[in-house]
């Protein structure tokens, strides 16, 4: 049986998909509309899942691409990308930050309008192109579909804010500012301070010191107050903008922040 909608995405961006499928569903698009391997009872026992996949790419009214950090990073998003190209598929490409439209624009997809998840008219656009693809009659919202658009941006824009690791226990982030041990000590940040640096390193090392500030939280923090997540590689030089790691031990917290080390790490391009 046909899908509306086949939803593409990286499976540790399920939080993500959930608030869209709960949305979904105040217009009228039920779990049973949409195919999504996120939704448990999606994928029939007993049947090759690749094949299951691709007849549903081909038979969906619309291919809706969630395109993360981590859908770029999967090679099964990748291909069901690449599926919906070749077959010339109704496609509804949705960018999630922080990937930008450059890097969209490298991708297959190029010349096909974009929808940004983290814009505040996302949702109003998102209607309008349902309503136009004839998965929706009316793009027209209503007073009931008007709380349901706030609680969607509200939750979206909490989801956009963390940074969550994926099965192996890695998280991939950007680093969006950095500070020199002296800058850190400057801004009354006791970083120089910290116990892993203390004991083993030299005074010319500790000058060149660096912490780097994450685009997020990571997805263990618990305490409200945590405002700023900075990371400390020892004496790397992270000449990229991404990158991918492992969690170290917590090295300091402070008023509103916190720092860890980074143990295994990639730079990404």
């Amino acid at each position: 049986m046909s899908k509306k909608i086949f939803i593409s995405h990286a499976t540790i961006d399920r939080h993500l998909v959930d608030i869209l499928i709960k949305f979904l569903a105040t217009i009228g698009i039920q779990k049973n509309d949409i195919f999504c391997t996120s939704v448990g009872s999606t994928l029939e026992s007993g049947k090759n899942f690749i094949e299951q996949i691709k007849s549903n790419v081909q038979d969906s009214k619309v291919v809706l691409f969630l395109l993360s950090e981590r859908f770029f990073s999967s090679c099964f998003c990748l291909a069901e990308l690449g599926a919906a190209w070749a077959l010339n598929q109704n496609v509804l490409p949705i960018i999630v930050p922080p990937i930008s439209t450059a890097e969209y624009n490298r991708t297959p997809l190029l010349g096909i309008q974009a929808l940004n998840i983290g814009n505040a008219d996302f949702v109003e656009s998102f209607l309008n192109d349902l309503s136009r693809k004839g998965i929706i009659e009316s793009a027209d919202t209503g007073v009931k579909k008007s709380k349901a658009m706030h609680e969607f941006n509200v939750s979206v824009k909490k989801e956009l804010g963390i940074l969550r690791k994926d099965a192996s226990g890695f998280y991939v982030a950007r680093l969006i500012d950095k500070k020199s041990h002296q800058e850190a000590k400057a801004k009354q940040m006791p970083c120089h301070q910290l116990g892993i640096i203390s004991t083993t390193c030299n005074y010319t090392e500790l000058q060149t010191t660096t912490y780097w500030k994450l685009n997020g939280l990571l997805d263990e923090e618990t305490d409200p107050n945590i405002t700023e997540h900075w990371i400390y590689g020892g004496q790397v030089n992270l000449s990229g903008s991404r990158i991918q790691f492992e969690l170290g031990d917590t090295l300091e917290q402070g008023k509103n922040y916190r720092i860890f080390s980074v143990k295994t790490y990639y730079e990404l391009p």
